[in-house]
């Protein structure tokens, strides 16, 4: 089925987004119990949520360490948002490990870094191509940021002609419609009148028209919706990804109704301080069924702690992986938790 693959039956480590952060991959690994190759002498299977890419200082040890483990059979993955964008060649803040147009502006903040190695790109692009939006088994399901069952039923009924094409496709009808929608106009008008939306200093007036455009979008492409989730108007503008918006993230678990659990990243949950989007305590399961659960705890920012000389032992980041079906949490430092 185009974009969704099974899980195995057994027990699973499921890992919050890395990030390119490699050696607290490693060191998660090895309190896992897991041998160099991936394997496991207990037979456990590892499942990564996504975004195993940008920002961290060796994405390429990353991708090498898990297309080995993933030919060997040891471990799985979904793709994350930053996955896509390297898909699409689509160079994010973070991205200059890969995309050479990025490396000067991302150095001041995520330099020193690996770069990957041209000659690897073709092959990396075919394996991410080919890595799955959803997994699923009877009692569990996987996806980056959320699931959304009218965006699963489109994946599902998508043409087998790879994600590249599927996404732009959707892309595609999307701006094709967008002429016909009630916003349009008075978006055309905010776009027409309003200045620059990158100057964190300036904060702009609310833009209502364009608030409902990004909504459109964040919701109409499949892609799109399970892999950075959907967006509703915000009741201000907001600075973050390097530019103002006016949208803000939708709490989509509080209508989730079904029986399997469902695991994600993406939303950077913080072991220590509050998150807006999450009002529980960080080990904590939540929803309407209170069965989601974020496993993503924020390492992708380990590159702030590099620029102000904070060691990893120190640091608020942290990455995890959440075992099924104890439903237990390890992190890289070795702390176990039990979730609730």
């Amino acid at each position: 089925m185009p974009h969704i693959d099974t899980l195995p039956a057994g027990a699973l480590d499921i890992i919050g987004d890395i990030h390119g952060e490699y050696a607290a991959l490693q060191q998660l690994l090895g309190h896992l119990g897991y041998r160099p190759d991936g394997s496991h002498p207990q037979g456990r299977r590892l499942v990564f949520v996504g975004d195993l890419v940008d920002r961290g200082n060796d994405v390429p040890a990353v991708l090498d360490w898990f297309m080995r483990a993933h030919a060997a059979g040891y471990a799985q993955m979904v793709l994350g948002n930053h996955e896509i964008n390297l898909l699409l060649g689509d160079a994010k803040p973070g991205s200059g490990w890969y995309f050479a147009q990025r490396a000067d502006k991302d150095a001041a903040d995520f330099a020193p870094w690996q770069h990957y190695p041209a000659a690897g790109k073709a092959t990396l692009h075919r394996f991410l191509a080919a890595q799955p939006l959803v997994l699923e088994r009877d009692d569990l399901r996987i996806v980056h940021a959320a699931w959304l069952p009218a965006a699963i039923a489109r994946l599902r009924a998508a043409p087998d002609d790879g994600l590249v094409a599927n996404h732009r496709r959707w892309e595609k009808a999307l701006a094709e419609e967008a002429g016909q929608q009630p916003w349009y106009p008075a978006w055309q008008a905010e776009e027409a009148r309003d200045g620059d939306l990158h100057d964190p200093g300036h904060a702009p007036a609310y833009r209502p028209a364009t608030a409902a455009r990004d909504s459109y979008y964040s919701r109409g492409n499949p892609v799109r919706a399970l892999t950075c989730g959907s967006e509703s108007p915000a009741t201000a503008p907001h600075y973050a990804g390097g530019r103002w918006r006016f949208v803000e993230r939708t709490p989509w678990w509080q209508d989730y109704r079904d029986a399997p659990a469902v695991v994600i990243g993406h939303y950077w949950r913080r072991w220590r301080g509050d998150h807006s989007l999450f009002p529980c305590p960080p080990q904590h399961w939540f929803g309407a069924r209170h069965n989601v659960f974020c496993c993503d705890y924020a390492v992708g920012a380990r590159w702030r702690d590099r620029k102000a000389g904070i060691a990893p032992q120190r640091s608020a980041y942290r990455l995890a992986a959440l075992r099924w079906p104890e439903k237990t949490l390890v992190f890289d430092d070795g702390e176990t938790v039990a979730t609730l």
